[in-house]
């Protein structure tokens, strides 16, 4: 009887053991599983960030923007945008620009829409006529802008929600900053343009996204 006993006891022993080793074994595997699943979830984040980088993998530098020869400005051409310019200043808004131009030009004996054209290329000589006898005008900033944006910038969906920028005639340089979202996030995107060649020759030497110095 007693060594029956004993023999239980011993089988129950052996269980305990067992079933310890069991234990230890799967505690090690599921610490095994955790560390790989870590490991795993790590390199994908890694990876995700990478993707969500809105700067293309090759930066566009250098850009060949619409130029304009600007008017040579004459005795007369200064006469008319006085006349004009002082018109102009006493209205409060300036929606009634060409409308002005024609009355002024009915005033004089003109020929209002050659009048207007005039006024046109005078204004942008005056406005412009610091930097030299060729410039970029406004359009054709906005569309350089533009396009410095759809080649460095990638992503589904790029929308604009504000630019705006300053030229420095001295270094014959632009900054400029957007704001932007993409693909439904906010970023910040500024660079300074290099311009040469009489503005025909437009070159990125800084670029900044959320602050960023991208290597050009």
């Amino acid at each position: 009887m007693r060594f029956i006993v004993n023999k239980l006891l011993l089988i129950g022993l052996l269980g305990l053991v067992l079933g310890a080793c069991s234990t230890a074994t799967d505690t090690e595997e599921s610490s095994e599983n955790t560390t790989e699943e870590t490991v795993v979830e790590t390199i994908e984040a890694i990876e995700e960030t990478e993707e969500k980088s809105i700067v293309a993998d090759e930066i566009t530098t250098t850009f060949y923007p619409e130029v304009t020869r600007l008017r040579h400005l004459t005795e007369e051409d200064l006469e008319w945008y006085d006349i004009i310019m002082t018109r102009l200043n006493a209205i409060d808004d300036f929606s009634g620009d060409r409308e002005t131009v024609y009355e002024i030009a009915e005033e004089y004996g003109e020929d209002p829409e050659e009048l207007w054209f005039n006024w046109l290329e005078i204004v942008d000589a005056k406005w412009y006529g610091d930097y030299g006898n060729y410039a970029i005008l406004s359009e054709d900033y906005h569309k350089l802008f533009t396009e410095i944006i759809e080649k460095n910038i990638v992503g589904e969906k790029i929308e604009q929600s504000s630019s705006g920028y300053n030229s420095d005639e001295e270094n014959l340089t632009t900054s400029v900053h957007h704001k932007l979202h993409v693909d439904g996030e906010s970023h910040e995107v500024a660079y300074i343009i290099e311009h040469r060649d009489d503005f025909k020759i437009a070159e990125i030497i800084e670029f900044r996204v959320n602050g960023e110095n991208i290597d050009l």
